[in-house]
């Protein structure tokens, strides 16, 4: 009851200062997500409605911790009268822009026998996702969107030939081990998941575009450079801001989407599930429960 009237006491304050209607704010959840955005509205006793990439947004204040002026534009502001008709160098620059700093660890490690597997924390943040430039109709990679993707922890390597036989006492040669369809590649991470008694699960596309343009991408993708699997359905992007989309994971056509770091179309190239691919263990930060 205290912090509800703490946070009724900011709110008040924050409206007499006439941040609500003009000025970027940063709404801080209590799940340690961080929205930009206008906001447009508040009522404390219920909600409020923040405008946040060409999107009204309702969040209901029982899950708002603080809202804060926003010093700084994000980079939807910046690039809020901005055609997307083509993307610019500009909106690469400006593609990604990290907002959540939570106290989380920066890495974690799961034992699977003899073998360690590295987890790097990727802050969350906002993203211009997709492109809408040459190759684009090729690839399915339009419209360019925004989301907001809450921090996640992305495995350092992809799955190594090491914990595919200490899962499924099969021996593999490689030195990482190459999914030959996808539903092997989901099938193995979802032994992976018994084993170190977590939610793991391969990467979102939406977590796996934002690692490979996020500030530790050249930690992540500096050995592994090949295609590799992402949970999501291969289809044509929806428009509209989301939160932490998960792609199409149903449909006729059940080809999922590999993505690949270091392609002709580099962080950009996406195609359809063929001939295979390597794969990463992905989970959420707030779903790390430190024992």
């Amino acid at each position: 009851m205290k912090q509800f009237f703490v946070l009724l006491f900011c709110l008040i304050a924050f409206m007499a200062n006439g941040q609500s209607q003009s000025k970027s704010s940063i709404v801080k959840l209590k799940n340690g997500t961080e929205l930009k955005g206008v906001v447009k509205s508040i009522d404390p006793m219920n909600a409020m409605v923040l405008f946040v990439g060409g999107v009204e947004t309702t969040i209901q204040m029982t899950d708002v911790l603080r809202v804060e002026e926003d010093t700084q534009p994000s980079a939807s502001e910046t690039d809020e009268n901005k055609t997307s008709n083509s993307i610019s160098d500009d909106l690469l620059n400006q593609k990604l822009v990290v907002t959540d700093f939570a106290d989380y660890p920066e890495s974690i490690y799961f034992q699977i026998g003899p073998e360690l597997i590295k987890m790097i924390l990727v802050r969350g943040g906002d993203m211009n996702m997709g492109y809408d430039g040459k190759g684009s109709l090729s690839m399915n990679s339009e419209p360019l969107h925004k989301v907001t993707v809450t921090s996640f922890y992305l495995s350092e390597t992809f799955v190594t030939s090491k914990v595919y036989q200490e899962v499924t006492n099969k021996n593999s040669i490689n030195n990482f081990y190459i999914a030959v369809t996808w539903s092997k590649a989901d099938g193995l991470v979802k032994e992976i998941a018994k084993k170190v008694g977590l939610p793991v699960r391969l990467p979102t596309e939406v977590e796996w575009e934002y690692a490979a343009f996020s500030p530790v991408q050249n930690i992540l993708f500096s050995v592994c450079k090949d295609f590799e699997y992402c949970l999501d359905l291969y289809k044509k992007y929806q428009p509209g801001y989301a939160i932490d989309p998960t792609g199409s994971v149903k449909g006729s056509n059940y080809n999922h989407v590999r993505r690949a770091f270091d392609r002709p179309d580099g962080k950009l190239d996406r195609s359809p599930e063929s001939g295979g691919a390597c794969f990463r263990l992905a989970i959420k930060a707030k779903d790390i429960i430190i024992k």
